[in-house]
C-alpha cells in the first residue's frame, strides 16, 4: 500500500495529541504497518444528518475496518496517523454522468484527465460514454497501477441512427454484457420497439439501462418499462405538454418558444408521481445545461467564470467556445432562460417529493471541467432549496447505496475512499473545496499534492 503523506500531517507513536487506551490485560499489541488511522477527527457518516465528534477511524486495505471514539479505539503500533483534531472526514463523491477518455487519447491527457476528479474529492465516476479501452482502464485504477476514481462503466451509446433493429439491440446488449460493461447507455433516437428490445435483453442479463430517453418512446413509457435513469432530467419539459398537445418534431433549440406555449405546469406534480411509482432516478446535470444547452453567456465570460479551464487541452476549449458561441447565435436568449428556470422548479418538485436524485455533471461537456464541474453542480442544488445534507447524500450515500451499496457511507467495511476537510460540509456544501486531502483506493494525497500536481497540468497546457 502506498501512502502520500506530507510530514504535517503524520502522527507518530508518541505525542499525537490524543489518548490511546492501554492494551487490556496481557494480550500483546497489534502490530500493523499498512493501517491508515484518521484521529480525533470529526466524522460525518452521511448514514445520518450528524456529526461524530473526536473520533478514529482505521482504514486497512482500502475498506473501513474500525471506527470508534478516541479512547475506545485501539490503533495498532506501526499504523500511519493522520491528525483529524479539528476536521472533517466525509465520504468521497460520485459523478453520476461523466465521460471518459478513449484510447485515441494519449496516455498522459489520461491520467491528467482523471486526477482533476480525485483533485476535487470525486473518487467514483460512472462513466456514459463507454468504448472497449475503458474495460482495462477500470482495472488499473482498480490494482493501483494507476490513479483515478473507481469506475462503473456504460456501454457504448445505443443511438436511433446506429440501432435500427430489434435483432440488433439484442445482439448489441449482449455483447457489452460479455465485454463487461456494469450497465447499457441508451440514446436518442431509439424507435419504441427497439428500445423495449433492449429493455427486454437487459433486464434478461441482469444489466442496468439508463441514459437518454429517445422523444420516439417518452418520459413516461421509459419509467414504466424500468429505466434506470433518466439522465439530464430528459424529456421531463417535454412530459408537461398535454396529451393530444405534442409536437409532431423534437423542438431543438429554435423550437423552444413552441414547446414552452404548449407545456401545462400543473402536470409537474403528475412527474414526480409517476417518477416515484417506477422508483427511478434522475441525474440532473443541471449547470451543463444552463451554461452550456441553454447558452445564453458568450463564451468570453465563461472562460473568465470558469478558472479551471486552465486544465483542460488547448484544442478541447476551443471546440467549446464554438459551440457555446453558436447555440448563442441560433438560441432566443429569452427562451432558454425561461427552460433552465423551468428545470429549476422540476428539479425542486422531484426532490421535494422523494425522488431519488444523482449528482452528476455531464463532465467533460461544454465548459464542465471533471471534478470542478461537481462543486458547481451542488452549489445549484443548493439554490433550488436542497439542503447541504441532501446535496452531499446525492453525491455519497444514495450513488453509493444504489450503484453497489459497498462505497458513500463511513461504515465498517466500506471502501476508504474519503475527504478530510478543514471544515463542516454540513454547513455549507462549499466547504467540501476546503480539503486536507482526498483517500482513495487505498491512497492518501494531501492538498499540497494535489495542488502540486495541478500546476503540473495547467502547465502541460499553458496557451
Amino acid at each position: 500500500m502506498r501512502n502520500r503523506l506530507s510530514a504535517g500531517l503524520l502522527l507518530f507513536a508518541v505525542g499525537y495529541g490524543c489518548s490511546e487506551p492501554e492494551p487490556t490485560g496481557s494480550a500483546t499489541p497489534e502490530i500493523d504497518t499498512d493501517v491508515i488511522a484518521f484521529v480525533n477527527v470529526n466524522v460525518v457518516p452521511m448514514t445520518t444528518e450528524q456529526v461524530f465528534e473526536s473520533y478514529t477511524v482505521l482504514i486497512d486495505e482500502g475498506r473501513i475496518r474500525d471506527i470508534g471514539p478516541v479512547a475506545a479505539t485501539t490503533i495498532p503500533t506501526g499504523a500511519t496517523r493522520i491528525d483529524g483534531t479539528g476536521r472533517y472526514l466525509m465520504p468521497g463523491l460520485t459523478e453520476t454522468h461523466g465521460h471518459l477518455p478513449s484510447a485515441s487519447v494519449p496516455a498522459m491527457v489520461t491520467e491528467n484527465f482523471l486526477f482533476l476528479y480525485i483533485a476535487n474529492g470525486v473518487t467514483t465516476v460512472r462513466g456514459m460514454q463507454g468504448n472497449d479501452s475503458q474495460i482495462a482502464l477500470r482495472e488499473k485504477i482498480r490494482t493501483g497501477e494507476l490513479l483515478g476514481p473507481q469506475l462503473v462503466l456504460g456501454s457504448p451509446s445505443m443511438t436511433g441512427t446506429d440501432v435500427t433493429s430489434t435483432e440488433q439491440a439484442e445482439a448489441l446488449v449482449r455483447s457489452y454484457d460479455e465485454a463487461g460493461y456494469d450497465l447499457v447507455k441508451v440514446h436518442e433516437g431509439l424507435a419504441p420497439e427497439v428500445y423495449d428490445a433492449v429493455a427486454g435483453t437487459a433486464f434478461q442479463l441482469g444489466m442496468p439501462f439508463a441514459g437518454h430517453v429517445s422523444d420516439h418512446v417518452g418520459l413516461f413509457r421509459a419509467l414504466d418499462i424500468g429505466q434506470s435513469t433518466i439522465d439530464h432530467l430528459d424529456n421531463y419539459v417535454e412530459a408537461l405538454v398535454p396529451e393530444g398537445q405534442e409536437l409532431e418534431e423534437p423542438p431543438g433549440l429554435r423550437g423552444a418558444h413552441e414547446l414552452l406555449e404548449r407545456i401545462d405546469e400543473s402536470r409537474i406534480d403528475l412527474l414526480v408521481q409517476k417518477t416515484l411509482d417506477a422508483d427511478g432516478s434522475v441525474v440532473p446535470t443541471m449547470v451543463l445545461w444552463e451554461s452550456g444547452i441553454y447558452a445564453t453567456r458568450p463564451s468570453e465570460v465563461l472562460l473568465e467564470e470558469r478558472p479551471e479551464i486552465a486544465y483542460m487541452p488547448k484544442e478541447t476549449v476551443e471546440r467549446w467556445v464554438e459551440a457555446v458561441d453558436a447555440r448563442i447565435e441560433e438560441a432566443d436568449p429569452e427562451a432558454m432562460m425561461r427552460l433552465a428556470a423551468l428545470r429549476r422548479r422540476i428539479l425542486k418538485a422531484l426532490h421535494d417529493g422523494g425522488v431519488r436524485i444523482l449528482l452528476g455533471t455531464d463532465s467533460p461537456q461544454i465548459f464542465s471541467v471533471p471534478g470542478f464541474s461537481i462543486h458547481r453542480e451542488m452549489k445549484l442544488y443548493t439554490e433550488v432549496g436542497m439542503s447541504p445534507y441532501d446535496v452531499l447524500a446525492s453525491g455519497t450515500k444514495v450513488a453509493g447505496d444504489f450503484l453497489t451499496g459497498d462505497f458513500g457511507r463511513i461504515e465498517l467495511g466500506q471502501r476508504a475512499d474519503l475527504l478530510l476537510l478543514e471544515a463542516n460540509p454540513l454547513d455549507n456544501v462549499a466547504n467540501v473545496s476546503k480539503r486536507v486531502g482526498v483517500m482513495v483506493n487505498g491512497e492518501f494525497i494531501t492538498e499540497e499534492e494535489i495542488q502540486k500536481r495541478l500546476k503540473e497540468i495547467a502547465a502541460s497546457y499553458e496557451r
